[in-house]
């Protein structure tokens, strides 16, 4: 049968390790969040330029594409169709 010494020392290591696993999960989750922001900041900043230049070029058909756009989503939320 364990002595309480040996219970109490599996029991102190058993908290060392899982707070180490938790300090390392926080940190991986901390960087991949990161990196997705940093993702989704250059996405958007990508499609910006694209949607500047485009309007630059077809002013016509991005005015008229996003009137359509607009009309649908419209008809969508309101449940019309």
């Amino acid at each position: 049968m364990p002595r309480k010494v040996e219970v109490e020392g599996l029991r102190s290591r058993a908290r060392a390790a899982a707070a180490e696993f938790g300090d390392a999960a926080r940190e991986q989750a901390e960087d991949a969040f990161e990196a997705v922001v940093e993702a989704a900041e250059e996405g958007a900043d990508v499609t910006h330029r694209y949607l500047r230049k485009q309007f630059k070029e077809r002013p016509i058909a991005v005015a008229a594409t996003a009137l359509s756009v607009g009309l649908l989503l419209g008809m969508l939320i309101s449940g019309r169709r």
